[in-house]
């Protein structure tokens, strides 16, 4: 099998998928279609024409973008495509966050008329890697309308692929000796009433949002994070509920291990909302939690898949694919919520006034009924809620708690 080497990947080229894509390869389903968007509100129409030269650019330099999931006896892989991307009208799509069929590429531009969006299955890459290409992409989309750019630490449309930025990290820096981290059990879900799949967005004032948390000695991130795990303790308490409330939180390993890469490479940190009704006490103990992240958590946490993807690793795929769901699905099963934050992102100062807000979606996870992103342009920071709940309490309440 042809893999990724010396910068050379060209239409039939095969990417072995890293244990987050391999896991996301198996779930996916129309029911768990793993994927999730960054999209960019722009303040002038967008130009279709212009985003498709853009987008072609963009694949020229990260061709590991326009893959199609293919599978052998064992494993799942990506397989680099001959055809273009072609940019695709959102009128063509009814649910905020689309399957990606057989035949699909596994990255999709879809436009409005004041809106772009990437859309990608999870075995292609993750947030953070998605907020840079999407920020490649802004860039190119006004460099061709002659907008003259500080592209500094911009990924260039004109360069090369890099081998660093294909790799897979995880692999590089897995300590296969490190040992599982126990996780809590009898975890709180909310009773809700089945709906199909929804977006809730909401915009705050940055800088407030910093002062507030500020004056509680935490982050913006555990200042949020303590809001939405208070609102569901609320719940629980009007359900008479014991259960433990968690939340699923992503984690940049680029913070901790420096790589390039544009990929796959995060690892979760299961938060445990601590029981107190005063709301400065809860802030702190997660905190508290979160201020265990550290190098040799990352490195524990990335070796589990490690060590769980090499044992399975020549099972045959129709087995394999079982093992996977079954360990993701208990994976779901230990946390009530999901909340990723993509921090804030800064592009050329140039081009800052033409853009309104930047937005981060994830897509429907069964077992899951809330699930928030959140990125920050300028002073503005957007929460999104993906949610599959009929009723909206949970969500309008802790967006009140926040802008308050």
């Amino acid at each position: 099998m042809e893999t990724i080497e010396k910068q050379n990947l060209k239409p039939g080229s095969k990417i072995m998928l890293d244990h987050l894509g391999q896991y996301y390869a198996s779930i996916n389903c129309e029911a768990n279609p793993g994927t999730f968007s960054v999209s960019a509100h722009l303040k002038e129409l967008v130009k279709p024409n212009i985003l498709q030269q853009a987008t072609d650019d963009l694949v020229k330099r990260l061709p590991h973008l326009n893959v199609q999931l293919k599978r052998n006896f064992f494993q799942h892989y990506h397989e680099v495509l001959e055809n273009s991307l072609k940019i695709v009208p959102q009128r063509d799509f009814q649910s905020p966050a689309s399957y990606f069929k057989k035949a699909d590429p596994l990255t999709r531009i879809i436009y409005g008329d004041y809106h772009l969006t990437i859309e990608v299955l999870h075995t292609v890459c993750d947030g953070r890697s998605l907020a840079k290409i999407m920020s490649a992409l802004l860039v190119r989309y006004f460099e061709l309308q002659d907008f003259n750019l500080n592209k500094a630490g911009i990924i260039e449309c004109s360069a090369t692929i890099s081998d660093e930025e294909v790799e897979d990290a995880a692999k590089r820096y897995a300590d296969l000796r490190k040992s599982k981290h126990p996780e809590p059990s009898n975890v709180y879900k909310p009773k809700y009433q089945n709906s199909t799949p929804k977006v809730i967005s909401r915009e705050f004032d940055l800088n407030a949002l910093k002062a507030k948390a500020k004056t509680h000695e935490v982050t913006v991130t555990e200042y949020i994070m303590a809001h939405i795990m208070n609102e569901f303790a609320k719940q629980r308490q009007k359900a008479g509920g014991q259960q433990v409330i968690t939340a699923n939180i992503p984690v940049d390993c680029r913070k901790f291990f420096p790589t390039e890469c544009l990929r796959n490479f995060v690892a979760i940190k299961t938060v445990i909302f601590p029981e107190s009704l005063e709301f400065p006490e809860i802030a702190q103990a997660l905190k508290k939690q979160l201020a265990t992240i550290d190098a040799d958590y990352i490195q524990d946490k990335i070796s589990e898949m490690e060590n769980i993807i090499r044992l399975i690793n020549y099972i045959p795929l129709f087995i394999k694919g079982l093992l996977i769901k079954k360990v993701g699905q208990a994976e779901s099963e230990k946390n009530s919520i999901e909340f990723s934050n993509l921090g804030l992102i800064k592009l050329p100062q140039e081009i800052q006034s033409q853009i309104e807000t930047l937005s981060f979606t994830l897509g429907a996870v069964p077992n899951m009924p809330y699930q928030f992103g959140c990125v920050a342009f300028g002073n503005v920071l957007r929460i999104t809620t993906m949610t599959v709940a009929k009723d909206n309490t949970i969500v309008e309440n802790i967006y009140s708690a926040l802008a308050n």
